[in-house]
């Protein structure tokens, strides 16, 4: 019987992460979903690698799943900012927005193309995340303690604090973006570890909903700063400097907020 101690559950949740990262790039239907489920499914495993690093060695393959989710990445920024504009294009209804939704579909369908030539079926990938599951197959999960992985957390707290801190003090882009990463991993941790009934601080459900509207809060300041990034490349969109002046004019920012 497997064990049903609290680590060897969590290593299990962990091979299941994989499984779902390898399965959503390896199936069938709209490439651009595949892609985002890879990627989230590879940031959950992330993740609770992050709560035992101290206990276990993870990380070469912690460093193959890192490698993986950031190759695939700027395939997803494609079509998440396509996605932003036409957000914007329904919020605003400016057809400018639309437009420009237009132009960033066709510019990620064309960069899925490329990479799906590169790395037909995404073999590679595939082959990546099997090899960082099989290497974490065999740590001694069942060695780890409740405590352990508690511990982690709290680790993980302190850091989403100080990268808070740092973010409030200079707002700057890469602090902004340093904070709703460690948000972002620290509210997948609270998540896992609820559904593994650890106690911490995802204890208190209030705990999980904060971490959940901060992290889309300073997720779609991050779309704001990529679609504007992304719009000053694209010279040939006729509209750009006109939108990037709404964005830089923060109207739009707030009326999300």
């Amino acid at each position: 019987m497997p064990s049903s101690s609290h680590g060897s559950r969590l290593g299990r949740l962990l091979q299941q992460e994989c499984q779902a990262a390898t399965a959503a790039l390896a199936g069938s239907g709209d490439v651009h979903a595949r892609v985002h489920e890879a990627r989230k499914a590879i940031r959950r495993a992330r993740s609770l690698l992050a709560l035992v690093d101290a206990e276990l060695e993870v990380e070469s393959s912690d460093a193959l799943l890192r490698r993986t989710g950031d190759s695939l990445g700027m395939l997803r920024d494609a079509y998440s900012v396509a996605r932003t504009a036409g957000k914007l294009a329904r919020r605003t209804q400016d057809p400018r927005w639309s437009e420009a939704e237009a132009t960033l579909d066709a510019r990620a369908d064309r960069l899925a193309r490329r990479e799906l030539a590169a790395d037909p079926g995404f073999a590679s990938r595939v082959r990546a995340i099997r090899r960082a599951a099989k290497q974490l197959q065999s740590l001694p999960w069942d060695t780890l303690a409740s405590a352990d992985i508690r511990a982690g957390l709290v680790r993980q707290s302190r850091r989403a604090d100080k990268a808070a801190r740092r973010a409030k003090k200079q707002p700057l882009p890469q602090n902004l973006h340093r904070w709703r990463r460690r948000v972002r991993r620290l509210r997948m941790q609270v998540d896992a570890l609820a559904a593994l009934k650890i106690s911490s601080l995802g204890s208190d459900p209030a705990v999980s909903r904060r971490l959940h509207a901060l992290s889309d809060e300073l997720g779609w300041h991050q779309d704001l700063e990529v679609l504007a990034e992304t719009l000053r490349r694209m010279r040939s969109l006729a509209c750009r400097q006109a939108l990037l002046g709404q964005l830089r004019g923060g109207a739009i920012e707030r009326e999300a907020a």
